[in-house]
């Protein structure tokens, strides 16, 4: 199967979800959302969410999914906190930020606004309820007891609202483990009645597993890896889509962490199609995949650059630096193609290191 034939066949496919709920029925909640979290309520909502079930998932696949985090009335709440801030006008369109002669600019993203908590003191006085959550270190804490890979000890949150008519990210990765802290992503969603329809779904792509969309319904968290889980926002065209996400990140490291790919996978082997196994080793480190999953995406990930903002010179710039990597990437692993296609299909066993 040619690598296009192979790349659109994994692009139709989806992977089960999947989901666990936070409790086992409604009255776990309480009834009326409060204006001010107590600690205690937070704690226990995130020890029923994180189990060790869902750390496990986290870690082999790289995300997990829980439902009925805090129940339909503080979820509401937080809603309400996101959309007061949006119509006060505290929140700035987010940008991508495009890096090319050690020069950085801004592209805007159109229908797409965010605020940040630590950055305003107004901005956490309009938003008590989220910003007692990002008081709040309990998830972080449980992540880092059930995964001792991890040391989650600091944690910024940001809010969202999309405003629809298309809104949309392009597939990208939260972050570079060369350059800060972050290792979770967590986000929590606040769309009641959400319907297929309204769009904004978050598509992963767990390479070499197909890839694979959540829906971003109410009281829903996400939890993937930051750093080596692409990801990427469907348009959104329906009601006003919101959302609030957690960055966990390390400070500092354990002695006993887990071991990191050993240089060596850095070593590609003479002749991959005699040697699978390192081939693999190889394209799975955490320094290629990145590159890899750029390649075997290269079509929908320039597309989603597209769709996420508007035509300028800018995004012209954007996608001038995109195709000029891609064409370095397919040069350099051009006869790794091989190995690619039999990883897509599922005839390579190849585990990714998310942490």
């Amino acid at each position: 199967m040619a690598l296009r034939a192979a790349i659109a066949q994994l692009g139709r496919r989806r992977s089960q979800q999947v989901l666990w709920p936070a409790c086992s029925s409604a009255s776990a909640h309480s009834e009326a959302a409060p204006a001010t979290l107590n600690p205690d309520v937070v704690s226990e909502a995130f020890s029923r969410a994180i189990t060790p079930e869902v750390a496990e998932h986290l870690a082999a696949k790289g995300y997990a999914v829980v439902d009925g985090i805090f129940g339909p009335a503080l979820a509401a709440s937080l809603r309400e906190e996101v959309v007061r801030l949006y119509e006060q006008g505290r929140m700035t369109k987010n940008h991508t930020h495009l890096v090319r002669d050690n020069a950085t600019s801004l592209l805007e993203k159109a229908h797409v606004h965010e605020a940040e908590l630590s950055l305003d003191s107004g901005i956490q006085a309009a938003a008590p309820l989220c910003t007692s959550l990002n008081q709040d270190l309990t998830l972080g804490t449980l992540l880092s007891l059930m995964l001792p890979q991890l040391t989650l000890d600091t944690q910024m949150i940001k809010l969202q609202y999309n405003s629809g008519g298309g809104g949309c990210f392009p597939i990208h990765f939260d972050s570079d483990e060369q350059l800060d802290g972050r290792r979770v992503t967590a986000i929590f969603y606040l769309n009641p009645g959400w319907r297929p329809e309204h769009g904004g779904q978050l598509r992963l792509y767990p390479f070499p597993a197909p890839p694979l969309d959540l829906e971003p319904l109410n009281d829903r968290l996400v939890l993937f890896a930051s750093t080596r889980m692409p990801h990427r926002v469907l348009p959104a065209t329906g009601p006003p889509r919101c959302c609030f996400t957690i960055w966990l990140s390390q400070t500092r490291r354990r002695a006993f962490v887990r071991r990191s790919p050993a240089p060596s996978d850095l070593e590609p082997p003479s002749d991959p199609d005699q040697d699978p196994a390192a081939a693999t080793r190889f394209l799975m480190h955490p320094a290629v995949r990145q590159h890899v999953c750029k390649l075997v995406y290269d079509r929908e990930w320039e597309q989603s650059l597209v769709e996420s903002h508007a035509p300028s010179p800018a995004r012209d710039s954007v996608l001038e630096q995109h195709r000029r990597e891609l064409d370095i990437i397919r040069r350099s692993l051009a006869r790794f193609l091989p190995t690619v296609e039999r990883l897509q299909r599922g005839q390579l066993r190849a585990a990714p290191e998310w942490f």
